[in-house]
C-alpha cells in the first residue's frame, strides 16, 4: 500500500487470465463487431438490394415452365442459397478488409500488443465475422420472407449450418486480410475465390442437372454442404446428405482454422 495525500491507495498488481483470455476475446470480438454496427445502414443495404435483384432476376428467367425441379418450387429453391450467399460474403468481407485496414492505418498493434494468443486472435475475429454474417442473413431471410415459403423443418439444422459456414468463411476472411497487402488483393480474393465458391455450389439450380464432371467438383465445394444444409432446414428439401455435410464442415473449418492460427502465431505479414 501506498499513501498520498493522506489516502491509501492499492499497489497495482498484475491480472490473471487463466488459460484463455476470455475478456481478450470478448473484447475483440466486441471491437469487429462494433466496426459492423457502426456502419448498419450500409451493411444491411448493401446484400439486401443485392439478394432481392438476384431473387427478380432468376425468378423471370427460370420460373414458370422452365423450372420443374419435383418437391421444390423456384423461390423456395433460391432462397436459402441467397441467405447463405450473404452470410458467407459478410463473413469473409467484414474480416478480410478490418485487418487490412489496420494494416495501412497501423491500428493492427491494438490488436497484436494485448495479451491475446494467436488463436484467441484468430478465433475473436472469425467469431465477429460470424455474428455480422448471421445478422445479415436474418435479414436476408425476412426480406425474402413475402416470396418464399419458409417450413422450418429443422431450425438445429438451419443453426449449425449457417453458423459452420459463417464460421469457415470467417477463418478465410483472417486468412485474405493477412495476406493482403493491397486492396487489389482483397478484391482479387473476393472476385476469384468467393464468387466461383459460392456460384458453383447448387446455389440457383440443383446439383443432379449438372454433367457428371460438375456433380463431381461441387462435392468438393464445401459451400455446398452449408447451403444445401440451410435449405434442408427451411425447406425440407436437400440433396446432399446432412451427416456428409456436417462432417465436411467441421473438417473444413478445423483445417483451415488451424493453419490459419499457425500463420497468425508466425506473424504471417501482421508482424513487421
Amino acid at each position: 500500500m501506498t499513501k498520498s495525500a493522506g489516502v491509501r491507495i492499492a499497489a497495482p498488481r498484475a491480472r490473471h487470465f487463466g488459460r484463455v483470455n476470455w475478456l481478450g476475446l470478448w473484447s475483440l470480438h466486441q471491437r469487429e463487431f462494433g466496426r459492423f454496427a457502426k456502419g448498419y445502414i450500409d451493411n444491411l443495404l448493401g446484400p439486401v438490394v443485392t439478394s432481392l435483384l438476384f431473387f427478380a432476376v432468376f425468378r423471370l428467367a427460370l420460373g414458370g415452365q422452365s423450372w420443374n425441379v419435383p418437391g421444390i418450387s423456384l423461390a423456395d429453391f433460391v432462397a436459402p442459397a441467397l441467405i447463405m450467399m450473404a452470410v458467407a460474403e459478410r463473413a469473409l468481407s467484414s474480416t478480410s478488409a478490418s485487418i487490412l485496414y489496420d494494416k495501412h492505418t497501423g491500428a493492427l498493434s491494438d490488436v497484436l500488443m494485448p495479451p491475446l494468443s494467436a488463436l484467441e486472435r484468430v478465433l475473436g475475429y472469425a467469431f465477429a465475422a460470424t455474428s455480422s454474417g448471421l445478422v445479415i442473413g436474418f435479414v436476408v431471410a425476412l426480406c425474402l420472407a413475402p416470396f418464399a415459403h419458409y417450413a422450418l423443418t429443422g431450425l438445429p439444422a438451419i443453426l449449425f449450418f449457417a453458423v459452420g459456414g459463417g464460421l469457415l468463411f470467417g477463418f478465410l476472411g483472417v486468412l485474405v486480410g493477412m495476406w493482403s497487402t493491397r486492396w487489389d488483393h482483397y478484391t482479387a480474393a473476393h472476385t476469384f475465390v468467393f464468387i466461383p465458391t459460392s456460384f458453383f455450389s447448387g446455389m440457383f439450380l440443383p446439383v443432379a442437372v449438372l454433367p457428371e464432371i460438375g456433380q463431381r467438383l461441387v462435392a468438393l465445394n464445401p459451400f455446398y454442404y452449408a447451403l444445401d444444409g440451410v435449405r434442408g432446414g427451411l425447406t425440407g428439401w436437400r440433396e446432399s446428405d446432412p451427416i456428409l455435410g456436417a462432417a465436411v464442415l467441421i473438417g473444413c473449418n478445423l483445417v483451415i482454422g488451424a493453419i490459419v492460427w499457425r500463420l497468425m502465431a508466425r506473424g504471417y505479414r501482421v508482424k513487421p
